[in-house]
């Protein structure tokens, strides 16, 4: 790379900060003269960033979003480009709702396109820290194991792994197509090619062996709505260690904001029913996640939740009586 190419690149860097940089500040930060860089702020104006330039003492330069193309390139150097990845990293195992998809996302871009000695270093951060036990029953998926997942589906690349702890030498081979959150946990939807079924594995089960195997033609998915459909086919015991299902008389919707992603798998049955999938460490949290709720419900499986049930209204009566 030339040197003014160097240089442009090295103000692109300073100008994307939240400070405006005073002219004599840019140049010695580049070691240049005053002239060369309102020069160089020009070559940027023409590549089509929008470069602000503030008249007065405490005036200078700021690159500003372009009004028509959006978000410009953006410049991270080692020390930003980790802190980054740490934030990314942290937003996969998030329990802010929404937040696991799109960090996943972002982090599969971010890797791909990092230098090699950036990529180990970010590797090593994932392998050298330790996350804290959690009371709620959410698994700390690798994910560089996620980003690979991502990618293959991107790809449309077939994979081999080995599936909890599974000494198969042949293991399995699928065509990997979604990377999906729910109940809290990411699950493979994949089309397996032996037994030339739709299949779902959870991510925390998978042990990957070949990443990128070759090419597949893109088959039909199984259903339009993928989390009803990963939700009636998750394997459910993995998920707590009390569990119960429910018909609940209400839409899924109003049933998933009452229920946190780690409490419950929500599947729509209807425009004002639900099947619901409630857990807990106990059968009396999993009877009060369902009294919370606030709709009237039906239990289906395990049935001796119902004593449990009655344990706690004979309770409530007590409570009240005068």
């Amino acid at each position: 790379m030339s040197r003014s190419a160097t240089r442009l690149l090295s103000l692109l860097s300073l100008l994307q900060g939240p400070h405006i940089r005073s002219g004599p500040e840019l140049a010695k930060r580049l070691e240049v003269t005053v002239r060369t860089v309102r020069h160089d702020i020009e070559r940027l104006r023409d590549l089509g960033y929008e470069v602000n330039a503030i008249r007065g003492s405490t005036g200078g330069y700021q690159l500003c979003a372009s009004r028509d193309s959006g978000l410009p390139p953006l410049l991270l150097d080692d020390d930003e480009t980790m802190a980054v990845a740490v934030g990314l990293r942290t937003g996969v195992n998030c329990i802010v709702g929404g937040m696991e998809e799109t960090s996943l996302r972002a982090l599969a871009k971010l890797e791909q396109v990092l230098p090699q000695r950036m990529r180990s270093r970010i590797q090593q951060l994932n392998r050298y820290t330790v996350p804290m036990p959690s009371t709620a029953p959410v698994p700390m998926d690798d994910p560089g194991l996620l980003v690979s997942l991502v990618n293959s589906c991107a790809e449309r690349r077939r994979i081999r792994f080995h599936y909890d702890g599974s000494e198969d030498p042949a293991g399995v081979e699928v065509e990997p197509y979604r990377l999906i959150a729910s109940g809290h946990r990411w699950f493979l939807l994949s089309y397996d090619v032996r037994t030339e079924e739709w299949t779902i594995h959870d991510a925390a089960g998978i042990s990957l062996r070949v990443p990128g195997g070759p090419h597949f033609e893109a088959r039909p998915l199984p259903a339009e709505d993928l989390e009803t459909y990963v939700a009636r086919r998750v394997p459910q015991a993995r998920l707590w260690s009390h569990m119960a299902r429910a018909d609940v008389a209400a839409p899924a919707e109003e049933v998933r904001r009452a229920l946190a992603p780690a409490e419950g798998i929500v599947a729509s049955t209807g425009e004002s029913t639900s099947d619901v999938w409630v857990g807990g460490t106990s059968w009396r949290i999993v009877a009060l996640n369902l009294l919370r709720l606030g709709s009237d419900f039906t239990v289906t499986e395990p049935l001796h939740l119902l004593d449990e049930l009655s344990l706690l209204a004979q309770q409530c009566r007590s409570a009240v009586a005068v």
